[in-house]
């Protein structure tokens, strides 16, 4: 395809200096560095830089009119040859067409993504979802609650309250690494709620489980404080990091990041016995086991939906697709008449 390189990336720049989060603008970036490569448009050549009045950059124009007359054919095959999962494949097709979207309406040109669908098409799409889910069952997530209340020092505290936090109220490992003690409302204990920055700079207000609230309280009062107190030596970007707001703190009294996050949580599953078990753990499956495990109760989809911050029903429909499966495996175990053979 000749599409202008300059262009393009120009183009791109300005797309995500749109992007509030940091997190999104990383996953939209990554999914236009898989379409830049299959255009012929190495990333290694560019460096991102923030952009301004893209509308009347002549070389912006010129890609976006180029991008414009790809044929849909050419659109199609791209979708079809994406490497990876399911859910990867339909995460650079989104990313793709919120691009598309984004500077045809900006520059009056044609989208050339607007009928291009998911891989596999909405069917196909949910059974493949409903098979990636990783839900633990509840005595799982009762063994890993103990063993990180087990945990000794601040460290520990801090260890079991993110736990606590991460499956009690279904948060994902960014926000929980995000979370400020100015975000936590705990004094009401007929109330208790935190606000929590989510996908796309959207807040919503989360209610906290009996237990996650007074483990956070414990960690609160006791843990963070010594935690808060071996960062003797605060950073030069102090004011992005947010360091003194911080719930999750490292054992340096700094925030908590991604990355830490997953490795508590591997640590505490690794000390529950799970992963010895074969079992997957990961920050994002304690989410998975928030949702299944409201639905199973009865709650009803629409608070799931607000709890988790999914932007589509459709989402938290996973987690009715997962309880159906975990009751038929049941049903199967349990009944006479319909065990498996073998």
């Amino acid at each position: 395809m000749n599409v202008s390189s300059q262009g393009y990336w120009t183009l791109v720049d300005a797309f995500l200096a749109g992007r509030a989060s940091p997190n999104t603008r990383a996953a939209y970036r990554r999914d236009l560095i898989v379409l830049a490569e299959a255009l012929g448009l190495p990333a290694s050549d560019h460096a991102p830089r923030a952009v301004f009045g893209v509308e009347d950059d002549p070389s912006a124009r010129q890609a976006a009119s180029d991008l414009a007359a790809i044929a849909p054919q050419w659109w199609q095959a791209w979708r079809d040859g994406l490497p990876g999962t399911a859910a990867s494949r339909r995460r650079r097709v989104a990313g793709v067409r919120a691009f598309c979207r984004w500077w045809s309406k900006l520059l009056a040109l044609r989208n050339p993504v607007e009928d291009l669908s998911p891989p596999g098409g909405v069917a196909d799409a949910k059974r493949q979802l409903g098979r990636e889910v990783v839900a633990l069952d509840q005595a799982q997530i009762r063994a890993m609650c103990e063993a990180a209340a087990r945990s000794g020092g601040p460290e520990g505290a801090g260890r079991h309250a993110l736990i606590e936090t991460l499956y009690g109220m279904g948060l994902r490992a960014s926000e929980a690494a995000s979370l400020n003690v100015s975000d936590l409302h705990l004094d009401d204990p007929d109330d208790p709620f935190v606000v929590v920055h989510g996908k796309g700079a959207r807040q919503r207000a989360v209610a906290v489980p009996t237990v996650a609230r007074s483990v956070l309280l414990a960690y609160l009062r006791i843990g963070r404080p010594e935690l808060r107190a071996r960062d003797v030596k605060p950073r030069a970007d102090q004011a992005r990091h947010r360091d003194a707001d911080a719930v999750f703190l490292t054992p340096r009294g700094r925030r908590i990041g991604r990355t830490s996050v997953w490795r508590e949580v591997q640590a505490v599953a690794e000390r529950a016995g799970l992963v010895a078990d074969g079992q997957r753990v990961f920050p994002h499956a304690l989410r998975h086991s928030c949702g299944t495990h409201l639905i199973q109760a009865g709650v009803d989809i629409r608070y799931v939906q607000a709890h988790l911050g999914h932007a589509s029903p459709v989402t938290t429909e996973i987690y009715t697709h997962v309880t159906a499966a975990h009751l038929r495996e049941d049903f199967d175990r349990a009944h006479p008449r319909s065990r498996r053979a073998g």
